[in-house]
């Protein structure tokens, strides 16, 4: 077969691919489009007053995997650690705030408030426990969990980022929101 038919044959081909592909992606479309809003996007809960939360904190880093030798690899592990006095600040401005009641225990908790560090910002997501169990407990997913949850609060970055700073801003910027929110009822 010469070197002009096979290219002729793999461009015709390549367009065939193209073309079912297109017409799958419309066919999705479509059904994405005809469900019902319960099925297509997941319901996200608006926070009330009085409603119970759950407060997790946490750092997650890459750390370098080395062989025997101690040499690095150019692969990376993650490794979580739950920051307990990010937790605490956090806890202290909710309960200060006293919009909801803070649960001792998860399974005792209307939402959970997740709280992911990093050096300089902070970002807090309201998600429903089933969200938390399965997307961070389970199988650590941020997309999943951003995308479950209903709210997604930031601050940050800070020159000076302390931890107390930083959980200030996150939960002034929730607290902003919800009041935001109850206003516009």
């Amino acid at each position: 077969m010469s070197a002009k038919l096979r290219s002729h044959l793999f461009s015709a081909l390549a367009l065939l691919l193209l073309v079912a592909a297109g017409s799958q992606h419309a066919r999705g479309q479509e059904a994405v489009a005809s469900a019902p809003d319960s099925v297509a996007r997941p319901q996200r809960a608006a926070v009330r007053a009085g409603q119970s939360l759950y407060i997790v904190a946490f750092t997650r880093t890459l750390l370098p995997v080395t062989n025997d030798n101690g040499e690095a690899t150019g692969r990376f592990r993650e490794y979580f650690d739950t920051n307990l006095d990010a937790e605490r600040k956090v806890r202290k401005r909710m309960e200060e705030w006293r919009y909801f009641r803070i649960a001792e225990k998860p399974s005792e908790a209307d939402f959970v408030f997740l709280v992911n560090l990093d050096d300089s910002s902070i970002e807090g997501l309201v998600i429903p426990f089933e969200a938390y169990r399965t997307h961070y407990k389970e199988k650590y997913d941020i997309d999943a969990l951003r995308d479950s949850a209903s709210g997604r609060y930031i601050a940050g970055p800070l020159k000076l980022a302390t931890i107390t700073r930083l959980s200030d801003r996150l939960v002034k910027e929730f607290r902003e929101s919800v009041d935001a929110g109850r206003a516009r009822k």
